[in-house]
């Protein structure tokens, strides 16, 4: 006899909870540590790094709707996270003789991770289809 994962008593509960916290993890290394520091390494201080993170956050939020992820947690967890990312990034462009322009870089990564639950959570929303 082959236990599935119907036999564990919350299988199916524990299952849901693992695939939810993997996502979470890969969405915030790729979604939010990969895509960020890219754009910010190649935009420096360009008003381009606006339209690059709207670009960026569509990207982000497709993928999470495909994956019917839903990102509310990932959504705090990004926004805390970037208050202490910010001026990290303003040090290493500093460090590189850049000034670096603090508003541009906070408003541009705020807007990403604004725009990236709002376009996940209207993706995966109900279309309805008047009859």
């Amino acid at each position: 006899m082959i236990l599935g994962i119907d036999d564990i008593a919350g299988g199916r509960t524990v299952l849901t909870f693992l695939i939810w916290a993997v996502l979470t993890g890969l969405f915030y290394l790729v979604g939010y540590l990969v895509a960020l520091n890219v754009i910010d390494d190649l935009t420096q201080n360009r008003l381009m790094k606006i339209p690059a993170m709207i670009a960026a956050s569509a990207m982000c939020a497709v993928l999470m709707s495909i994956f019917s992820y839903k990102p509310l947690v990932l959504f705090i967890l990004m926004a805390i996270a970037n208050y202490f990312r910010v001026p990290k990034i303003a040090a290493k462009f500093q460090s590189k003789g850049v000034t670096a322009n603090i508003p541009l870089l906070y408003s541009a990564s705020y807007l990403y991770i604004a725009l990236v639950p709002i376009l996940a959570l209207y993706l995966q929303s109900r279309v309805w289809i008047p009859e």
